[in-house]
Parts: structure tokens; sequence; C-alpha cells
């Protein structure tokens, strides 16, 4: 009698573990295809205009902190955020308060709403969801 409560247990072991790796891949697939290109790209343009950049990627989050000499500007690390039905990267991004003296570290979506998947989000979304940080928290002196 206990055989078929073992075969249901592993029915749902494995249907639980497939979902997880799938959610696992496309958030690995979305560092490697489209955060870090777009930190990449981002990168070019901010050593343009003389800022040190930083960018690291792990299994589990992709990071790029902008310093302006040594005074950090802002890190957005990218990670992954289970929802009920779904994950989604979401950022936490840390910049200096207005006087520049305190580091606030903040978290956001990268898109507004959460009628996309992990799958849907684009290099460019990734473009404009630092950008928006970056040029409406930082004052340049």
């Amino acid at each position: 009698m206990a055989h078929w409560k073992n075969q249901l247990d592993l029915f749902f072991d494995e249907s639980e573990k497939d979902e997880s790796e799938k959610i696992k891949t496309s958030f690995e697939k979305f560092l490697s295809e489209e955060a870090i290109p777009a930190f990449e790209e981002l990168s070019k343009k901010l050593k343009e205009h003389g800022r040190q950049i930083n960018i690291r990627k792990s299994v589990s989050a992709a990071v790029m902190t902008v310093s302006d000499g040594n005074t950090e500007d802002i890190m957005y690390r990218l990670q992954d955020r289970r929802l009920p039905y779904k994950a989604l990267p979401y950022a936490e991004v840390r910049m200096r308060e207005r006087g520049g003296l305190k580091l606030v570290t903040i978290e956001a979506m990268v898109r507004t709403g959460s009628d996309y998947q992990t799958e849907d989000l684009t290099k460019d979304d990734v473009i404009q969801s630092v950008l928006q940080h970056y040029m409406s928290r930082i004052k340049l002196t």
C-alpha cells in the first residue's frame, strides 16, 4: 500500500524540481544574455564621462557599480524574486542620499507591472532601469 504513496511523492517532487530548474535556467540565461550585455554597453558610455565601472556576475546575481573617483555613484544588483506562480528579476539599488554622506538601498522591479516573464525582459529594459535610477538620484557636482 505504501508503494503508491511513494510514487505520488516522487511525482510531485519531480514536478516541483522541474519548475524550479526552469526558473533557475531562465534567470541565468537572462543574466548572461540581457543583463551583462546591458551593463557592458552602459559601461562604455559611462567611462566616456569619467566614471569607473565594476561588473560582476554569479549564478544568482549580476552587479554593476559606478564610481566617480573614490565615491560610489550607484550599485545596481539584479537578483531573482520568487512570486507565487513565477520568478522575476528585481533590482537592489544602492546610492548616496542627497547630502552624499549616507548610502541608501531600495528595491525596484526592472519593468513596471507584473504582466511579463523573465524571458520578456530585454537589454534595453535593463539599461532603462539603471538609467532611471542613476539619472533621477545622482546629483552631479
